[in-house]
């Protein structure tokens, strides 16, 4: 049928190619601070890829609208501890793969949500990849107390990032 299950927050939720899914980026303490929707591209058991056009509208904090400049294409994986976006000119050119070093996407009333945990991956093709985001990183571990384990294993996700984002193989721009 098309529909397949994602499992979040304990509850299993069907989820069709081709729909559109609110998304949330969200801070450790799970205030939203970025909002959008995007199309499902395709979703299996362990992961979630979604599309956005550019010109589509993106929400800050403060509820004003930032359409995107570029067209892009996002991975969340289910058991990754961060997800990419491939990012590319409206002529379809990637140019850009960025890692949010992040939790688990949760699905939640019908809204697809992560919490970023600031620290990021930067890679503008065809340069290496480069870890970012680490004074974010440092006042986030800080101001949400993040002990020294949970540091540990997000500078380990981030590692294991940096090696995805430097090999990286782009499929090509999405169709919209």
């Amino acid at each position: 049928s098309g529909r397949t299950l994602a499992r979040g927050a304990g509850v299993l939720y069907r989820m069709n190619v081709g729909e559109r899914i609110h998304v949330q980026a969200r801070k450790t303490d799970g205030t939203v601070y970025r909002s959008w929707q995007a199309t499902i591209e395709s979703v299996t058991t362990d992961s979630i890829v979604t599309i956005s056009p550019a010109g589509s509208s993106v929400f800050n904090i403060k509820g004003e609208d930032y359409p995107l400049l570029h067209h892009y294409r996002a991975y969340y994986w289910f058991d990754k501890f961060y997800n990419l976006l491939e990012v590319f000119e409206t002529n379809g050119k990637l140019f850009h793969i960025y890692l949010n070093i992040a939790a688990p996407p949760i699905f939640e009333n019908g809204i697809m949500s992560f919490k970023d945990h600031e620290l990021d991956v930067s890679r503008y093709v065809p340069k290496p990849a480069e870890l970012v985001d680490e004074d974010e990183f440092a006042e986030a571990a800080v101001k949400y107390q993040y002990s020294k384990e949970f540091q540990e294993q997000m500078y380990a996700a981030a590692r294991e990032a940096l090696e995805l984002a430097n090999h990286w193989e782009a499929r090509p721009v999405p169709i919209f």
